[in-house]
């Protein structure tokens, strides 16, 4: 029997054991040598190292289309002197007139140098990557040793986001010990923050998967430290969807046949769930959760498409009733599709559109439950 199969848990509870090293740290910011500057106005100039690490970031970053990017240059320099010295502010206030090349030249050239180093000495670094993995990499689970996925804390950085994100070059601060949640069962050894920190909190919370967790100040997510896809509890879950798909296999025909029979209800609402089905059915598109307060870059799914994100055309390149959509979906990558639908949903859509304002929900009857 697959090992998820063996003994089952109470309702809600996931494990009785769970025992780990907590997350490994990103290391502390090493400063640059004395050879390598930054320049102001065409002058170098000595940074204090908070400001030095955060120029490194973009200094890095430097042949990335990204940096050419006025959102992502703008967002950085504001931050990048909120961390500066009062006497930094004062001297540096124009992106322009910063120099990054000669930190730039010194990431690349260090970066070149490992590539080339001698056989030995990689085999070393190997070594060294393999010991913190063993430790950190795994934890004691009912019993078994099991892999962890990413049990490493996220670098700090400049976030850079996926299509057009509005918070990209944002600054993404280092993740402290008291930033971080620790999740393990009451009788196992508690992991031991770094020395001179603790914990933010330390819970026994075995109706949950992960093993630690913290939040991301840009988008004020969660980050969790859990489980490799190869282990029990994520084989359990995959598990579970896999029965779920296959239970679909089974009726998806009749779905199929009952959302095109409500495409003609009397009742709009389930006209309205019937037309994103379709849509959902046929294009792949994600339902699309609300989304938290405060979330700035404005994503939708099918279920809150607003009347702008579509254009409807009786005719268009040889083909009749198309869609037209042109809006950003997870992640902030644009979708942008023609597709010639049936035409009770052309005619649906028209009805759907009618007398709203472009930002108004194309799909306003409908939640995603």
């Amino acid at each position: 029997c697959p090992r998820w199969e063996e003994e089952k848990k109470a309702d809600g509870v996931k494990w009785t054991q769970l025992e780990h090293r907590g997350p490994y740290f990103a290391p502390l910011y090493e400063p640059l040598p004395d050879d390598v500057r930054f320049y102001y106005d065409g002058k170098p100039l000595k940074l204090s190292l908070a400001t030095e690490e955060i120029a490194t970031f973009y200094a890095k970053m430097l042949d990335h289309e990204y940096t050419t990017k006025e959102i992502f240059q703008n967002n950085f320099f504001h931050d990048w002197r909120k961390e500066m010295t009062s006497e930094e502010q004062e001297v540096i206030q124009d992106l322009a007139k910063c120099d990054f090349s000669e930190i730039h030249k010194y990431f690349v050239d260090k970066s070149e140098a490992r590539k080339a180093l001698p056989k030995e000495e990689k085999q070393k670094l190997k070594e060294e990557a393999d010991k913190i993995q063993e430790e950190y990499g795994y934890c004691i689970l009912d019993g078994h040793r099991e892999k962890i996925g990413n049990f490493k804390t996220e670098p700090p950085g400049l976030f850079r986001g996926r299509g057009d994100h509005p918070k990209m070059g944002m600054l993404k601060k280092r993740v402290m010990p008291e930033d971080v949640t620790i999740n393990c069962s009451r009788d196992s050894k508690i992991p031991e923050p770094p020395e001179g920190h603790k914990w933010k909190e330390v819970r026994f919370d075995n109706t949950v998967t992960w093993l630690a967790s913290w939040t991301e100040k840009i988008q004020n997510t969660l980050k969790y430290i859990m489980l490799n896809p190869s282990s029990k509890l994520k084989g359990e879950k995959d598990w579970q969807k896999y029965e779920v798909a296959r239970r679909l296999k089974g009726v998806v025909h009749q779905i199929r046949a009952q959302y095109r029979a409500d495409w003609k209800s009397k009742d709009m609402k389930k006209r309205q769930r019937a037309v994103a089905l379709y849509f959902i059915d046929k294009l792949a598109l994600r339902a699309g959760n609300e989304k938290e307060e405060g979330e700035t870059a404005d994503t939708v799914g099918c279920c809150s498409l607003r009347v702008e994100h579509i254009k409807l055309h009786p005719e268009l390149d040889g083909q009749e009733h198309v869609v037209e959509f042109d809006f950003l979906g997870k992640d902030s990558i644009r979708y942008y599709n023609k597709v010639s639908v049936e035409k009770p949903v052309f005619k649906n859509l028209q009805r759907f559109v009618k007398n709203k304002d472009p930002t108004d929900d194309l799909f306003d009857g409908l939640t995603v439950s």
